[in-house]
């Protein structure tokens, strides 16, 4: 180590050499197709609940990790109703979905993260569409086909058309 080094200098010595190690931890998580059907109209006039975070680059489904002894119907239905102010019943199971990232948040050794996420297809039945969130930074109501085309993530696009799928 160079002399006069400072302790910047050595927290870059131990990333370098931990660099190469990583954890690994597993995460669960839920959440819903938050749906309405607009006042006095068909099934055709669905409407769904999205969150943007990110700076509002991100479009997703509302959902979050489970607590301590939570169930994951009751965590999709208590995060959709932290995220977005709507309080939800349920209607079905849609799918799990898992993936994988690299979690390098404030760590020295990055984490794998496997993350699993139930959704459900949750009708509304109150509260009021807001984005008071500290975790979301905007909200809004789309079509199907809007959300289909908004959302970033292919594997909530296939919640959508499952959800499709019980409104036919």
């Amino acid at each position: 180590m160079p002399q006069n080094s400072g302790p910047g200098e050595n927290r870059h010595i131990l990333r370098t050499s931990y660099s190469h190690r990583r954890t690994t931890r597993r995460s669960h998580s839920a959440g819903g197709v938050a749906y309405q059907v607009a006042p006095g109209n068909s099934m055709g006039d669905v409407q769904i609940a999205l969150i943007a975070t990110n700076q509002g680059e991100r479009w997703q489904l509302p959902k979050g990790r489970l607590e301590p002894g939570e169930e994951p119907l009751q965590a999709a239905i208590r995060e959709v109703l932290e995220e977005t102010g709507l309080v939800t019943e349920h209607e079905a199971f849609l799918k799990t979905i898992e993936y994988r990232y690299v979690d390098t948040y404030s760590r020295v050794v990055p984490e794998l993260v496997i993350k699993r996420v139930d959704f459900y297809l949750l009708r509304v039945v109150g509260g009021n569409l807001n984005s008071n969130s500290y975790e979301v930074d905007d909200v809004a109501w789309r079509t199907p086909v809007e959300a289909l085309t908004q959302l970033t993530f292919t594997s909530e696009q296939e919640c959508v058309r499952l959800a499709q799928e019980h409104w036919k």
